[in-house]
């Protein structure tokens, strides 16, 4: 069996990558000429340039001879992007993808889509894939490129005949980011705040690698047209922080700030990473999120055999993870102390400490 991984060098990507030549899949790698590519070095993988911006045309050769597709191709970020720049990866590469994948043969695609189109609340309850973004909210561009995605996925594949499956992630955390995007990013952020702030509301978390795995389950077991959500555990921020903080030996969380002070906060470091020249740590957009719980249930991919392993573990292999990589600066590295359990997640991930 052969299969094409669009955005194969992104987080999602990359861990699924691993998890398709674990299960004996030739894996065609889907990337930019542009891309960096060391999440996917010493892999057994064909590399294929290409964009899924690009007319179906362009990629129906990159299709072809694939009996599945995964497309995780996408830009995650609250920062730096347009809606129209995100629109054109989220909405307008996946019309062209499925439109090639169509042309091509394709037995099914899994569209790497995101929790965060059933919505969020208010209150500290669970939603599944039967709820709907709550209508009185703005959301991010972020998250309307994805729903907008979702939306035309489900109504183009069943115009074209094609089978596709939609995975929709938490907030997913753990090895093999070459770009530090929000999910690993809320780790260093947290690190990097020498106040130690934490805030109302919460989020389901997630190990990239169960990610990973909740595809190839979906590819293999989940029916058509159905939606699943990938996810782990629902914590609030504060219990999140104080794991983070457990794990990499640094404070527990000392004051709770509010939506205002949140988003002056985000306002000072996007200023501070405008100075630097790196991307911001937390963004005014994501500070709008701050109250809201993105709190969701993955019962429905449970039948599939998805069995998610806890948050602290998957915690603990992302800030090991962190711990070896560019995105923590020595300075940072030399304040922490390494919990056993994040020690134990870097021997299974064979993670050198330097």
């Amino acid at each position: 069996m052969q299969a094409l991984i669009t955005g194969a060098n992104g987080l999602i990507g990359a861990n699924l990558t691993r998890e398709l030549l674990a299960q004996g899949v030739k894996v065609r790698a889907m990337v930019r000429a542009t891309s960096d590519l060391s999440a996917l070095a010493g892999l057994d993988v064909e590399l294929a340039m290409g964009d899924v911006r690009n007319p179906p045309e362009a990629l129906v050769p990159l299709c072809a001879d694939c009996e599945l597709v995964f497309h995780t191709a996408a830009q995650f970020t609250y920062a730096g992007k347009t809606g129209a720049e995100l629109e054109a990866t989220a909405v307008t590469g996946t019309r062209h993808l499925l439109a090639a994948a169509a042309r091509a043969g394709v037995q099914r695609v899994v569209v790497t889509s995101s929790s965060v189109v059933f919505g969020s609340l208010p209150a500290p309850e669970v939603v599944d894939e039967t709820s709907k973004p709550d209508a009185g909210f703005v959301e991010p561009p972020y998250v309307l490129s994805k729903i907008r995605q979702d939306q035309l996925a489900s109504t183009l594949a069943k115009q074209l005949g094609l089978d596709i499956v939609i995975v929709c992630p938490t907030l997913s955390v753990g090895p093999h980011a070459t770009v530090l995007g929000p999910s690993n990013g809320l780790i260093v952020a947290y690190l990097n705040d020498p106040a130690r702030m934490t805030y109302p509301g919460g989020s389901n978390i997630v190990s990239v690698r169960d990610v990973a795995r909740g595809h190839w389950l979906a590819a293999t077991r989940g029916s058509a047209y159905q939606s699943y959500i990938l996810g782990s555990e629902n914590l609030t921020w504060r219990q999140l922080h104080a794991e983070i903080a457990d794990l990499c030996g640094v404070p527990a969380p000392k004051v709770e700030i509010n939506h205002t002070t949140a988003y002056l906060a985000a306002t000072y470091e996007e200023l501070r990473a405008k100075l630097a020249g790196r991307p911001a740590l937390t963004t005014r957009l994501q500070a709008q999120m701050i109250g809201r719980y993105y709190w969701y249930s993955h019962t429905k991919a449970k039948a599939l055999g998805f069995a998610p392993m806890p948050a602290r573990t998957a915690l603990a292999e992302a800030c090991a993870w962190l711990a070896a990589s560019p995105h923590i600066s020595r300075e940072m590295r030399a304040t922490m102390t390494l919990h056993a359990d994040a020690h134990a997640a870097r021997r299974a991930l064979a993670v050198p400490l330097s």
